[in-house]
This record gives structure tokens, C-alpha cells and sequence, in this order.
């Protein structure tokens, strides 16, 4: 079955109604940009790493298939066989916005677009939703465009700038661990060196150690225990930032353990 119907050729498309109207018509402008704005958040949702904003992001193309089908219709009569967006879905979007903005630190400058790839793509995709709005309040001008409609799209564009910061966070700290990690296990590997004489530290060291330690956390804005102990594996200092995971606190001290003993030569 072909696809192509030769009726677009002259520069007119059809509404659902049947009138023919010019492809730079405002009301075309509109619907065409949520089409690439639907285009974009496909890419979105492949890229998220977390399952809740893929799940929500494939609700929303659904429901902007809903939006494109009411501006494709020049009719103010409501068709019982088609879904509108309505106030539910909105509610939806401000329960996804706090539930992401929860979970970052807040901000009080503009941001660089992404330090990932799926927050790259949901600021390329919040742009659009941002262009879309522009045209529908161009559109509004000139036929009667529905105020849920105009409040869905500003919310829209909000909740994806929402789940760009929650993916570019949760990727961040994943970097972290990771490197963190990787240090740990580089650093815990035995060694051929020949023993050292352990050194006691004084009270001022293991203050500085631990001021430094926390310093650099609040700067990564992620919450550690710092944990230090002797040569005989003992604890000297424990110090848990508030948010820290509780098991981070056990963890830390048989960190320091395990480092002690392959410093000082122990089985």
C-alpha cells in the first residue's frame, strides 16, 4: 500500500475535518512541532537510565499524539472516540517534577545542558516543548486553543528539564562510585614493598585528614562516612555526614581494616 497520496504536493495538507489549509499555517506549526517533539523523546526515553522516566516519557508520547490529533481538527465539538488531555495529566507531570527535583541539590545559576547522554536529549527535548509552547500561543491568536492545553505543554517542558537534572545526578554519582571503587580495589591489591614502620598519627592529623575528607564530599555533593583506623585496625575516627547510607559506616571501617593489614605486612 503506498504511503503517498500526491494531495501535499501544492504546499496544502488536510485537517481531520477535511479542510485543506497551507503547511505554514499556524495551526500546522503547532501540531508539526509536537511531532518533533514526540520524535525527541523517543530518543529520551532509550537513553534514561532510570526505568520510572522511561515509563513516564512513553505515557507522554501517547498523550501528545492526543494533543496532535485536537490541533489537527478545526472543529470545537469533542469526539467521543478520542482521548483529551485534561487536568489528570498535568497533575501527573507536577507529581513527576517533585518526586525528580527531590532527589538534586538545588541550583542557583544557569547549568551547562547535560552531563550524560539521556539529560543531553531531555534538555534538547524540553527546548522543543519550549518551541511548541510559542506556537500554540501564536495559534491561540487566531482560533480557540484550550487553557489546559497551554498550561500541559508549559508543565511539559518543566518536567523534562526535572528528569534531565535526576538523570544527570544519578549519573554523576554513578561516576563516582565507579571511581571510587576503582581506586579502592588498585589500592587494596598486595604489594611487594617491603614493610613500613607504621607512623601514629596525632590528633591534629586525623583532624586534617577528616576536614579534607569532608570537604571534598560536599564539593561532589555526596554524603560519606570518613572512617580511620591504626595500625592494629582500630578505630581512631568515624565521622558519618548527614544522608550518608547507613552502610556506608560499617563498610568504611573494614576498608581502613583491610588497608591496614596489607600496609603493615598482616595475613
Amino acid at each position: 500500500m503506498a504511503i503517498y497520496t500526491r494531495t501535499g504536493d501544492a504546499g496544502t495538507t488536510s485537517l481531520f475535518t477535511g479542510q485543506r489549509v497551507s503547511k505554514t499555517h499556524p495551526r500546522v506549526e503547532a501540531y508539526g512541532t509536537l511531532d518533533e517533539l514526540n520524535a525527541a523523546l523517543s530518543l529520551c526515553a532509550c537513553a534514561a537510565a532510570d526505568e520510572n522516566h522511561r515509563t513516564l516519557l512513553e505515557a507522554i508520547q501517547q498523550q501528545l499524539f492526543w494533543f496532535s490529533a485536537e490541533l489537527a481538527s478545526d472543529s470545537e465539538q469533542p469526539s467521543p472516540k478520542q482521548r483529551y488531555i485534561s487536568s489528570e495529566e498535568i497533575s501527573a507531570l507536577e507529581a513527576a517534577i517533585d518526586r525528580a527535583m527531590a532527589r538534586v541539590e538545588p541550583l542557583h545559576s544557569f547549568i551547562l545542558p547535560g552531563r550524560c547522554e539521556a539529560a543531553s536529549r531531555l534538555h534538547f527535548a524540553r527546548t522543543l516543548a519550549r518551541r511548541a509552547e510559542r506556537r500554540l500561543v501564536e495559534l491561540a491568536t487566531e482560533v480557540n486553543v484550550r487553557q489546559v492545553l497551554m498550561r500541559y505543554i508549559n508543565r511539559l517542558s518543566d518536567c523534562l528539564y526535572a528528569l534531565a537534572r535526576a538523570e544527570d545526578s544519578d549519573a554523576h554519582q554513578a561516576n563516582i562510585i565507579r571511581e571510587v571503587s576503582k581506586r579502592y580495589l588498585a589500592a587494596s591489591q598486595p604489594t611487594r614493598s617491603k614493610e613500613t614502620t607504621p607512623v601514629a598519627l596525632s590528633f591534629h592529623d586525623l583532624h586534617q585528614l577528616t576536614r579534607a575528607a569532608v570537604e571534598r564530599a560536599q564539593q561532589l555533593q555526596v554524603p560519606v562516612v570518613v572512617s580511620i583506623v591504626d595500625a592494629h585496625g582500630t578505630e581512631t575516627v568515624t565521622w558519618r555526614m548527614p544522608d550518608a547510607l547507613a552502610g556506608q559506616q560499617r563498610a568504611g571501617a573494614e576498608k581502613g581494616l583491610d588497608r591496614s593489614g596489607d600496609e603493615n605486612g598482616d595475613p
